[in-house]
């Protein structure tokens, strides 16, 4: 994901996703997700600021507890949002969010379809697919 959209994310929901370190301090263990941030394409930006949106409303509104991301990545074709935290809603919420990354383009965020591409799963439109552009 571009730096832009990561950077966005990261002031929209500061609890959820937290600022990127600065520095790093090779006696501190840091999660996967301080590490490398997001990793999966642009299209799934809309996608994760929805969920991060419903994650944190239930936070505020519930005193569910607060989700801190361990990973956001993609695996498998499909969007992988790990948390330490969450109870069986935000859990739910998590899971919807996985599901649908099934059905948007990870690169563009149009419509698309989980297939096959020289031996790796993605889900992407019929222009990515073909390997075209937006």
């Amino acid at each position: 994901m571009r730096d832009e959209l990561q950077k966005s994310l990261r002031e929209r929901y500061p609890l959820i996703f937290g600022a990127a370190p600065a520095h790093r301090d090779p006696f501190k263990v840091l999660s996967p997700f301080q590490v490398w941030g997001f990793e999966c394409g642009d299209g799934w930006f809309d996608l994760l600021d929805a969920l991060a949106l419903n994650l944190q409303y239930a936070t505020k509104s519930t005193g569910a507890p607060q989700v801190v991301a361990a990973q956001v990545k993609e695996k498998f074709g499909c969007l992988r949002f790990y948390t330490d935290l969450a109870d069986a809603r935000q859990r739910a919420m998590i899971e919807l969010a996985e599901t649908m990354s099934g059905r948007i383009c990870e690169e563009c965020g149009n419509r698309g379809a989980l297939m096959s591409t020289n031996g790796w799963l993605m889900t992407c439109c019929p222009a990515h697919a073909a390997g075209g552009e937006e």
